[in-house]
């Protein structure tokens, strides 16, 4: 019997759609070659989604801040700023070198910034640098000291990492001239992975040894070198967990290295000239017109002396005439 021309294609319609249908879900299925992802990266994503969770509220509040802020653009940069990677663990630093107008008051007020977008100053340096100093004479015994210096501050300062690029955008209103700044976002993952790796390795072998302790007995000396070996073992295990808080803190809270200067100053002060005295001791001639004039001085000064005694001076001369000629007519003995 003959089929009617337009039921076959009905018909393999049919016996197609069953393949159809099993074909999405063999795709879907894992590969035999696809490895799974570690357990290591399974736990170091985990870790980077909860750093992820702060860094995105700080990304919310970054972009409130960046809608209402008119600072120059030129301080924030891409990489101050989170993504969704979990996979990834950046170390992101920043290092700034501008001028500013006022050194001590920018730098107070820098360091109230960083407490209010929840961070701590590091380190903070306040100096004068000395560019030039030098003495010039202007009188016998008077010199006039120059210097000239630059009052220079240099601050190490940490922010949460969703924080960084919305202070980087604060610090922006304080220069006055931008020497340079750097940006960086290290990516320790791998490092920190190490770490870990390096820790499960030494609990597996310290456990190995812990138990060949237990089953060798008496034997002191074996189990002495072993305790040893074990220790050493278990200080470098927490050498790794000690560098993994380190990172961890790098990680949640960026560092930013900041040295700010003001321009150029200058300082005068009048001092005395101590040394080289003689050098302006005057010649000769004028030391001899400076006695003429000082003799004259004194002789003007012993005839008003005159003038001002003569009757004192009167009465001594008539006392001497008299007692002069008592003395001749008093007869000779």
């Amino acid at each position: 019997m003959r089929l009617p021309t337009t039921v076959l294609p009905l018909i393999a319609f049919i016996v197609a759609l069953p393949a159809c249908q099993r074909a999405p879900d063999s795709e879907a299925a894992p590969s035999p070659e696809q490895d799974p992802l570690p357990m290591e990266e399974q736990a170091a994503g985990e870790a980077g989604s909860r750093s992820l969770a702060f860094a995105s509220n700080g990304l919310a509040d970054m972009s409130i801040a960046t809608a209402a802020d008119s600072t120059p653009r030129y301080m924030s940069s891409s990489a101050a700023q989170s993504n969704g990677d979990t996979a990834r663990r950046f170390i992101r630093t920043a290092d700034l070198k501008f001028r500013v107008k006022d050194v001590v008051q920018a730098t107070y007020a820098i360091e109230d910034i960083i407490v209010m977008q929840g961070g701590h100053v590091e380190h903070a340096h306040l100096t004068t640098r000395v560019d030039q100093r030098y003495t010039m004479p202007v009188s016998e015994d008077s010199l006039l000291e120059t210097t000239r210096f630059t009052v220079v501050s240099n601050s190490v300062l940490r922010v949460p990492v969703g924080r960084l690029d919305t202070t980087l955008k604060m610090l922006a209103r304080f220069v006055d001239f931008l020497d340079h700044r750097t940006v960086k976002a290290e990516d320790v993952r791998p490092l920190m992975l190490a770490n870990l790796l390096e820790q499960r390795r030494i609990a597996r072998y310290s456990g190995r040894v812990e138990k060949a302790i237990d089953e060798q007995g008496k034997r002191l000396k074996e189990t002495s070198a072993t305790e040893e070996q074990l220790l050493n073992r278990q200080e470098q295990a927490d050498r790794a967990l000690l560098s993994n808080m380190s990172l961890q803190d790098r990680i949640d809270y960026s560092t930013i290295t900041l040295e700010i200067y003001q321009r150029q100053s200058v300082r005068q002060e009048l001092l005395a000239n101590e040394r080289g005295v003689e050098r302006y001791e005057p010649g000769f001639i004028t030391k001899l017109g400076k006695a003429v004039a000082s003799g004259w001085r004194m002789l003007l000064r012993f005839f008003l002396l005159v003038a001002g005694n003569w009757s004192v001076i009167l009465l001594a001369a008539i006392a001497f005439v008299l007692l002069r000629r008592w003395l001749r007519k008093r007869p000779q003995g």
